[in-house]
């Protein structure tokens, strides 16, 4: 079947379709996460050793907002696919009460998702995990935490003050590092 458009009709599809894309265009624009808010105009400081994190809220995969005014003794960090994977596989793997039980926070940067792509298909499929994990969706945020390739990061955190920094790439040096942050108590 071959759709033919009259000529006289061409300006008008034209028109239409500049107003669907503008229209399109602006929808996108109004779901992208505000940028204007940078929290080194707030004061917040690149995350070190020896640092002190400052409060900060962010919301989990159900969009619950958790307002972290105590810090957690570890905050793991996801900042890309592989060690989203790798934290889905390793604390599907746990109790539901795991984090709680062991005061471990997880957060994973999805700022450089595309919001619709975020809100599509990323946190629906975040919210099959049988824990929490804190959205950052603000890169100027996630900037603030130390990372490397590949690797989750973690800090090890007491008093609100990082005491130490590690970076693991797979589940049993993440396994290690849980269980060296909590050498006391050893995990079972």
């Amino acid at each position: 079947m071959t759709i033919l458009i009259k000529c006289d009709r061409l300006p008008f599809m034209k028109r239409l379709l500049i107003k669907f894309m503008g229209v399109l265009l602006l929808s996108l624009l109004l779901t992208l996460p505000s940028v204007g808010d940078s929290y080194t105009e707030k004061g917040y400081k690149m995350i070190e050793q020896n640092s002190t994190i400052e409060p900060f809220t962010l919301k989990d995969q159900f969009g619950k907002e958790h307002t972290l005014d105590k810090m957690p003794k570890l905050l793991i960090c996801s900042f890309g696919k592989e060690t989203g994977t790798l934290i889905s596989n390793y604390f599907n793997a746990q109790g539901s009460d795991y984090l709680a039980k062991h005061d471990i926070k997880l957060m994973a940067d999805v700022s450089s998702v595309p919001s619709l792509l975020r809100s599509t298909f990323i946190v629906p499929k975040m919210k099959n995990y049988s824990f929490e994990i804190l959205l950052s969706t603000d890169s100027k945020f996630s900037k603030l935490f130390p990372k490397e390739e590949d690797k989750l990061t973690i800090l090890k955190i007491e008093d609100g003050v990082v005491k130490e920094v590690s970076f693991v790439g797979n589940e049993a040096e993440l396994k290690e590092a849980i269980e060296q942050s909590f050498s006391r108590n050893p995990l079972p």
